[in-house]
């Protein structure tokens, strides 16, 4: 049955995972209207493939993003280069946004390496929550065993008021990124480890929100790290407003004082001016954005692999990009899925959706600048739940999640424009497409060059398991190996499939895991990524979706081995004939990351 779309997007229904027809409530459809309001018209785009020729309308006097101006034109030669570049009609009609993009991300490599949530690793001298230290020597440990990438969590910002969210797929910024990131001086005082031996995000936050602050009173007045600053333009000073806002008022911003409810309010704009301490927070929060941005840089440098970010699939309503966004946000609505054989109930995520319309009137401002912060320093990027560029279960607020409808979204200008921040931070991409996608959004993928994603879980075949692919055994929301083994997690058909494999091998014990995981290191994939949390022989997953942490300590987890013992577990694993890529990137022993 095809799918109907009302001007806003809205679907009439959907076909489920079960193959059957599910029509929108009406009731829903209209909530979700009147929500949205008046759609707003965005003046006019035109997204070209780049090296095409293309006969002009008009003669247009042709703006690059540069500042050249290469005076009135008649047509698009096949020269104009990648960029988002300005049309000016000689007859004094609308200005068309020009983007001109390549016909594909860059180019994979065939490569073997660790997923990792960077928040579990330990070192000896570690810091009671993982960090670029700790990324920078796991990263060496791994190219000396002959890994070649990387796949890290979510490095998004999180709030600067404790309690801190302990979910990195819920930040409060995607466009900036995790103060716990940073690596402390040696000489700073440590918090003292949790009994229980969990992460203490709040006790980490603390201590180097207390080392940031002795540092920045020293460098408040370079300017080197004012220019970078000013570079940043209006999205650093957003962020960091918002959060000096926070310290002070809490993070629920729709709770603030109704002058501070909004980034262009004339009373916030003025504050800065007459109030030095409020100016003083919001240059430390940018300032720590600079210390955190140079330690990645060193990080990426010195890792000896090729990291791969991963991108959320959304941010928190009550964070610093919703806050910032609010006028492209549909704020009362969550993004989530309808109910599958996965979830029966559906599921609501909290993460409010960008309004297409709106979205393409501020010609994409924000998508851009969460990809540029997401592939800085990375070799690739992973984007969560990927559909999401093509559709999105929205709900609003109060509802069940199956009282939702799903909503288009421009996918093929979020495409086009994923493509040309790729090519400019020298990223491939990944799209986590597991459950039922549909073969317009595979063909897609296959089409703009984005690996797609195959899980063991799901799909036990290995040897027929597609090349453009990134694979791995498990996933950070999905059981462990010996999770599965010992009965304490997973499903009935988990179970039946490991029995089967074990049948089969004779696999027993930690040899169920490497047996594994050889089979996935020799599968067609290109990117094949071994588990930290199956390597270091974990019984419990990192997240169990739809729990919170009065049942499971989810995102708190350490692994009870510091990185160079966890890469010691991969010889077993790793064929004698498989080696890293030659990648052109010189692999380097390099210590902790220091900074800018």
């Amino acid at each position: 049955m095809a799918v109907v779309l009302d001007e806003y997007g809205i679907a009439d229904g959907y076909l489920g995972t079960d193959d059957e027809w599910h029509e929108a409530l009406p009731e829903v459809v209209a909530e979700l209207r009147t929500l949205l309001g008046p759609r707003v018209e965005p003046a006019p785009s035109w997204f070209v493939e780049q090296g095409t020729h293309h006969p002009l309308w008009g003669p247009c006097r042709l703006l690059l993003e540069d500042g050249r101006d290469l005076g009135v034109v008649h047509e698009l030669s096949v020269d104009v280069p990648l960029g988002y570049h300005t049309l000016c009609p000689v007859d004094g009609g609308p200005e068309t946004w020009l983007v001109v993009h390549p016909a594909r991300c860059p180019e994979a490599p065939r490569a073997w390496g660790i997923a990792v949530q960077v928040a579990s690793l330990r070192r000896p001298d570690g810091w009671g929550i993982g960090d670029l230290g700790d990324v920078t020597d796991l990263g060496n440990e791994l190219a000396v065993a002959g890994g070649g990438v990387m796949l890290l969590s979510p490095l998004h910002a999180p709030g600067p008021v404790v309690p801190l969210e302990d979910s990195p797929y819920y930040p409060s910024s995607r466009r900036w990124w995790s103060p716990l990131l940073t690596v402390p001086d040696s000489d700073t005082p440590q918090p003292p480890p949790t009994a229980d031996g969990l992460i203490d995000r709040n006790a980490a936050w603390l201590t180097r929100r207390q080392w940031l602050g002795r540092r920045f009173d020293r460098e408040h007045d370079d300017p080197t790290w004012r220019s970078w600053a000013r570079a940043q333009g209006p999205s650093l000073w957003h962020y960091a407003t918002w959060n000096a806002l926070a310290d002070e008022f809490g993070v629920h911003w729709r709770q603030w004082p109704e002058q501070y409810r909004h980034p262009d309010s004339p009373v916030l704009q003025d504050r800065p001016l007459h109030d030095t301490d409020f100016a003083r927070r919001c240059e430390f929060h940018a300032f720590v954005q600079w210390v955190v941005a140079g330690q990645l840089d060193a990080t990426s440098a010195r890792a000896g692999v090729g990291l791969i970010g991963d991108l959320a699939i959304g941010c928190s309503s009550d964070g610093a990009d919703a806050w910032a966004d609010q006028d492209v946000l549909a704020l009362g609505v969550s993004i989530g899925a309808p109910p599958d054989s996965f979830n029966t109930a559906g599921q609501s995520w909290g993460l409010p959706p960008y309004r297409a319309d709106r979205l393409r009137a501020a010609r994409y401002r924000p998508f851009i600048e969460m990809l540029r912060a997401a592939m800085h320093g990375m070799a690739g990027l992973r984007m969560d739940h990927v559909m999401g560029l093509f559709r999105q279960w929205w709900i609003p607020d109060g509802r069940a999640p199956t009282h939702g409808a799903y909503v288009q979204m421009p996918s093929d200008d979020l495409l086009a424009i994923l493509c040309l921040e790729a090519h400019r931070a020298g990223c491939f991409v990944v799209g986590e497409d597991l459950g039922t996608v549909a073969p317009e959004v595979t063909a897609a993928l296959a089409r703009w060059g984005i690996l797609g994603t195959t899980v063991w879980w799901f799909d036990p075949d290995v040897d027929k398991w597609r090349t453009e692919a990134l694979a791995t055994i498990t996933t950070h929301d999905l059981p462990t190996v010996l999770g599965v083994a010992e009965h304490t997690d997973g499903d009935e058909a988990m179970q039946e499939q490991l029995d089967e494999f074990i049948a089969r091998t004779g696999a027993t014990g930690d040899a169920i895991v490497d047996e594994l995981h050889r089979r996935l290191l020799a599968s067609p994939a290109k990117i094949r990524l071994i588990s930290a949390d199956d390597l270091a022989r974990q019984h419990e997953r990192p997240n169990y979706p739809g729990t919170t942490g009065d049942t499971n300590p989810n995102w708190r987890r350490r692994l009870p081995m510091t990185v160079d013992e966890l890469v010691a577990r991969v010889g077993p694993v790793v064929p004698r004939n498989l080696s890293a890529p030659d990648d052109g990137r010189e692999r380097e022993r390099g210590g902790q990351p220091t900074g800018c």
